[in-house]
């Protein structure tokens, strides 16, 4: 038995204790004779990462490149933003960076590949060079992802692979490598000078496949610094070039002799050379490539079907290979010879300066996007503010997801200071927006603070209410309006002890404007019958919906209500002005009001949750006490006229019940989180409830996180008060109208077409941090397992402490 460790600082440990032993750039794979202690050993002086003990001999790493470098490496798909106009002027010098952090045992390999899932690009790099390399490349290429392939990708394995698939491999060579290819600077449209145009684009068109499967494409670059030996040879070959050969064929020959492959061939280049009388020299003639970034480079087209496939394997090998010519400069050129992959590597590479090798292969520039099936990065990646990474979670946060920005995936959370200052998520549906919700909601519950969910679909609620914790069971409130067993009561006319009615009033007066969708313009008659009858109900036993269709029609319970008035112009109203009208009349004016109370109060579900005879919810002491009150207005079973105005009557008593806790000093004020989602469901054009209680609930402790599909659904004022007063927004995916508006909003160069393109359960938060607003990419978090019973025990439990059961069986 032996065993593999891999342990963080080699240099310190005696290589004599080990089998063998394969340096990986920073850590080290080893073989020990004696595992159990040693491995004691590491562990003690905190130097052992990883140990798996393995039976048999110890296997060396093999690089997948088949050149036999034994390093660990890495093979990565590299995906850039579209629009990307950052062109191969920064691959070369990422190149010249890599050139200084390469050794001659190690390679990078730059690959373009081509299968079932379009084409594109990638990097196998030693995992020393990782870091470096794909930092200064995601620098580089702002917006770049970078995605770890798995471990049969590296082998040179795409997609998936079948019994009886075969490879066919060329190997193009720079035939003589001492002259120089076309260069980037060279490609330039003969229209117009000043665009780009782009050869790595010819090369994905020539290496795109079908979207069947059954052929994969894939062109490796290989490259290492060439060695001084081989400089000053290049150097050597140069110079003898720069001096005329008797005739112009022996200089051909020479030439690609002296750089070919054959030691043989080179020996008997050197010979004509040493034979040759030379002639004055020639200036000009050739261009040295600069020695102070030249690779050794192996190139080398893969083409992987099916065995019987061999003629169209072959035919797309040498539409690849043409597609080289591009960059062929008079008598420079790359040539392509049928050899096996693994050989060719093994032989003797050819040389390419970094402008050339970034003339092969870079990022498409934005002209070139129009690549068919090209792989490109549909989510721009926006680097987070370095005050969120020095944050850390503690208790009185709430986390809200993950960074998303290359390798950082660190969970980040929001002050409770910060998110009194509101929340806004906003996105089409299945975007992922109820998730957060959820997680958000549970969070919240979990650290014992008081909880109000309005969920007008039924499933976000049922979901919450899965996740209660079992400490906090009997805080919670389970207000269900299709609930015919046992409905918790609420009754919108009852506001906290000391509230002004007029407050009252206002706010049941804005949630059936809502619901109807009058005003005082076009029904000023209506709404002034229906405010005087609010005002006359409001702080008596009778307060309630249904009394006031009694009060309409009653004269003795009018009668009676009136005289415990004690506001004179209520009073005066019905004295004088009531009774001034005449029979027909007073008929006609309260008919309009009385059919459309009647749709309300003669509704059996809402008459129950609307009895005056229950006290119902007190959204004052459930703030007070940190309690939990879950919503259900789910539209498919209460209707969607009832549900808009259960849920408008409660965003108006909810600002009630915040403001009123004024008489309470801050410090004694417990923190309240109020959830809606689709909160526009409750909403009218003109109504100004979200936006006054956006504006004014801080200071009272009391914060809102507000779900929307769509900000076409706010009215002007509505959305500017949300915009305005909301602290942090979290964009996910979402239409072109709102995209324009939101882009300006959140800033940090995203565009609309990045805001229409984001995958699910992915964002960008505008977050406030200590206060200001940061923008960056995340992920939300997972919703979590829970059983699935946890609900109904709430149920149970909510129905017992605060519903009133009923003799009605349930739905």
């Amino acid at each position: 038995m032996a065993a593999w460790v891999v342990i963080e600082r080699p240099s310190v440990v005696p290589r004599r204790t080990f089998l063998s032993v394969v340096d990986c750039g920073g850590v080290v794979s080893a073989g020990l004779r004696n595992p159990t202690q040693i491995r004691r050993k590491f562990r003690e002086s905190g130097l052992l990462r990883r140990s798996v003990d393995t039976a048999g001999p110890l296997p060396m790493p093999v690089s997948p490149t088949g050149a036999g470098d034994p390093v660990c490496r890495m093979l990565f798909a590299i995906q850039t933003a579209a629009g990307n106009t950052r062109g191969p002027v920064y691959t070369e010098s990422l190149l010249r960076t890599v050139h200084r952090l390469l050794s001659r045992r190690q390679r990078l390999t730059l690959q373009l590949r081509g299968d079932r899932n379009g084409v594109g690009f990638g990097m196998d790099c030693p995992d020393s060079l990782r870091v470096p390399v794909l930092q200064e490349l995601q620098d580089a290429y702002p917006g770049t992802t970078v995605r770890a392939l798995p471990a049969d990708a590296v082998t040179g394995e795409s997609g998936i692979r079948k019994r009886g698939d075969r490879e066919w491999s060329f190997a193009v060579r720079l035939n003589p490598d001492v002259l120089p290819l076309r260069t980037h600077t060279e490609f330039r449209d003969d229209t117009d000078i000043r665009q780009f145009a782009d050869p790595v684009a010819g090369l994905l068109s020539a290496i795109r496949t079908g979207s069947s499967g059954r052929m994969d494409c894939r062109v490796d670059l290989v490259i290492r610094p060439a060695a001084v030996r081989r400089l000053r040879e290049a150097e050597r070959v140069t110079s003898t070039l720069n001096r005329l050969f008797a005739f112009d064929i022996l200089k051909d020959w020479y030439v690609q002799h002296a750089t070919s492959p054959s030691r043989w061939a080179r020996g008997l280049s050197w010979m004509l050379a040493r034979f040759t009388t030379p002639g004055p020299l020639v200036t000009a003639v050739t261009a040295l490539k600069p020695a102070d970034a030249v690779f050794e480079c192996w190139l080398v087209v893969t083409v992987r079907a099916e065995s019987n496939a061999a003629q169209i394997a072959g035919k797309k090998l040498r539409e690849i290979c043409g597609a080289f010519g591009r960059f062929n400069q008079g008598d420079a050129k790359l040539v392509a010879v049928r050899c096996d992959r693994r050989r060719c590597l093994k032989r003797r590479g050819f040389l390419l300066s970094a402008a050339e090798v970034a003339s092969l292969w870079h990022p498409l520039v934005q002209m070139a996007d129009g690549v068919s099936r090209l792989q490109t990065a549909s989510f721009r990646e926006v680097e987070p503010p370095v005050a969120l990474l020095a944050r850390k979670t503690s208790f009185g946060t709430t986390t809200l997801g993950r960074i998303h920005f290359r390798q950082q995936r660190n969970q980040f959370s929001i002050d409770m200071d910060d998110l009194r200052r509101h929340m806004l998520a906003i996105g089409k549906t299945g975007c992922g927006k109820s998730t957060f919700l959820l997680n958000v909601v549970r969070q919240q519950m979990e650290a014992g603070r008081g909880v109000v969910l309005v969920d007008p679909h039924g499933q976000l609620a049922d979901e919450v209410l899965n996740v209660v914790p079992k400490r906090r069971t009997n805080d919670v409130i389970c207000f269900d309006a299709a609930d015919r067993v046992s409905p918790v009561g609420f009754n919108p006319m009852v506001g906290p002890p000391g509230t002004d009615a007029t407050l009252v009033a206002d706010g049941v007066l804005t949630s059936f404007k809502n619901v109807f969708g009058f005003d005082d313009g076009s029904a000023p008659r209506l709404l002034h019958i229906f405010r005087n009858c609010l005002l006359t109900l409001i702080g008596t036993p009778h307060a309630s919906l249904s009394g006031v269709q009694r009060i309409l029609v009653d004269a003795g319970f009018r009668k009676s209500l009136v005289a415990q008035v004690r506001n004179a112009a209520v009073r005066e109203f019905w004295l004088t002005e009531f009774h001034r009208w005449n029979e027909r009349d007073r008929t006609q004016y309260i008919a309009s009001l009385q059919n459309k109370l009647g749709a309300f109060t003669t509704n059996e579900r809402l008459q129950r949750i609307l009895n005056p005879g229950q006290k119902g919810i007190q959204l004052r002491t459930i703030m007070d006490r940190s309690q939990i009150l879950i919503c259900n207005l789910s539209n498919g079973t209460v209707g969607h006229d009832a549900s808009t105005l259960l849920g408008s009557l409660l965003l108006s008593s909810l600002q009630i019940a915040a403001m009123s806790r004024a008489n309470v000093s801050e410090s004694d004020r417990p923190d309240c989180v109020v959830v809606i989602d689709e909160f526009h469901s409750y909403l009218s054009d003109g109504n100004s409830t979200m936006a006054d209680a956006l504006a004014e609930s801080r200071k009272y402790r009391t914060s809102y996180v507000l779900s929307t599909q769509m900000l076409e659904q706010l009215d002007h004022a509505t959305l500017a008060g949300v915009l305005g007063n909301c602290g942090s927004t979290l964009c996910m995916t979402v239409g072109p109208r709102d995209a324009e508006v939101l882009a300006e909003l959140l800033g940090s160069g995203l565009t609309p077409e990045d805001l229409m393109a984001i995958p699910k359960y992915h964002a960008y938060l505008r977050m406030l941090i200590a206060g200001a607003p940061h923008t960056f990419s995340m992920t939300t978090l997972p919703p979590q397992r829970t059983p699935s019973n946890r609900a109904d025990i709430v149920k149970r439990a909510s129905r017992q402490r605060y519903g009133t059961f009923t003799n009605s069986k349930a739905t």
